[in-house]
């Protein structure tokens, strides 16, 4: 079996489960990690990993470490991550591919030397790029690459932990609001706040949990004291992702109303609205980045403008009002993430982009 360095700077933060999903479901090559630090590596064991020892300075050991592997090829995660590593194909003479997973296709691209840097060395040296959404393709094609060496590939989501579980409610029960994500800007959780202090003005029998840690922990519970929503809304704090699938389970309704920052940045594809999709939730997201893919609006949820909280309420209330709706749209959700976001299914297509790569 052929051997593939997967080049991630963290192994593993807790917020790209995605990458461990992916190597995980790999089976026609064997994945050696190298990394600069070792993360969690009781919430995400892998034995083959090597941690370099030079912190600083990681592309000897790894050029060392690829050779007396006998690796084929290299796949660094994170175009900005890939100008650190760039030189390895130099020194391996491997092909090399790069995975673009959100702001390093997007915020990125307004600083001139980063720019300068993807459109001198990266686009060039690369020979294939992955994309998690068709947006940030656009974007990297705009930004001077070209289109013909990008490939999108959604990333996949572990279908038999996020299992199926279809939602009802009872007479008289709360309706139960859920957002997990990083407490930071780009989740546009302050729109959801302000939101939901419309919905539950007019439907009371309503709570949201937000599930999450970050910067803006502070402002947004400020947030909640000051719109009178401290019995109504709760903020869990962090929450390791192997506890994910119980909390979905446990509420009606997910909400991630997310939007471009000022700086540009953007998402790729959200995971965790794959994985709320796929145990039957219905949804209400944005029209942002590559979030159209994942929620098709009126079908398996709704879809509202950026930085919009009265479409935000608009929806919540609609899914509130007719629990009769939920069933079909999270029935749909998961038919669509079984056929578009199933690891091994895109597991598969990562295999065949590095068969193809390695016979040239």
């Amino acid at each position: 079996m052929q051997t593939i360095a997967v080049v991630v700077d963290r192994f593993l933060l807790d917020i790209r489960t995605y990458i461990y999903e992916e190597i995980t479901a790999i089976k026609k090559y064997n994945i050696l990690v190298l990394t600069r630090k070792r993360e969690n590596a009781n919430l995400y064991p892998y034995k083959n990993v090597y941690t370099c020892k030079n912190f600083l300075n990681p592309l000897t050991e790894f050029s060392r470490t690829i050779k007396k592997n006998d690796v084929k090829l290299i796949h660094i995660k994170f175009g900005t991550s890939a100008l650190r590593y760039l030189d390895l194909k130099k020194m391996t003479g491997l092909p090399l591919i790069v995975s673009f997973h959100g702001y390093d296709a997007s915020g990125v691209l307004n600083n001139p030397l980063v720019l300068n840097e993807y459109q001198k060395k990266l686009f060039p040296k690369a020979d294939h790029i992955i994309t998690v959404s068709q947006k940030l393709k656009d974007n990297l094609v705009n930004a001077g690459c070209p289109k013909d060496k990008i490939t999108v590939l959604w990333s996949g989501i572990d279908l038999e932990k996020f299992y199926y579980k279809p939602r009802k409610i009872k007479d008289g029960e709360t309706v139960k609001i859920l957002s997990i994500a990083r407490l930071t800007s780009a989740k546009g959780l302050k729109y959801l706040i302000e939101s939901f202090a419309k919905v539950v003005k007019e439907r009371p029998n309503t709570e949201l949990l937000i599930v999450g840690e970050g910067e803006l922990k502070v402002k947004l519970n400020e947030q909640i004291y000051k719109l009178g929503l401290g019995k109504k809304v709760k903020i869990k704090g962090f929450v390791p992702h192997y506890k994910i699938p119980d909390i979905l389970h446990k509420h009606h309704i997910f909400c991630l109303p997310s939007v471009v920052k000022a700086d540009g940045t953007e998402e790729g594809t959200p995971n965790v609205l794959k994985e709320a999709q796929a145990t039957g939730m219905p949804i209400v997201s944005t029209y942002h980045s590559g979030i159209p893919h994942v929620i098709q609006d009126g079908i398996n949820g709704f879809l509202v403008e950026e930085r919009n909280p009265v479409q935000l309420a608009e929806k919540l209330i609609y899914l509130i009002d007719n629990p009769d709706t939920w069933l079909e749209m999270g029935r749909r959700g998961r038919e669509h993430a079984e056929k578009n976001f199933d690891k091994y299914k895109q597991a598969r297509k990562v295999e065949e982009l590095y068969s193809n790569i390695i016979k040239e």
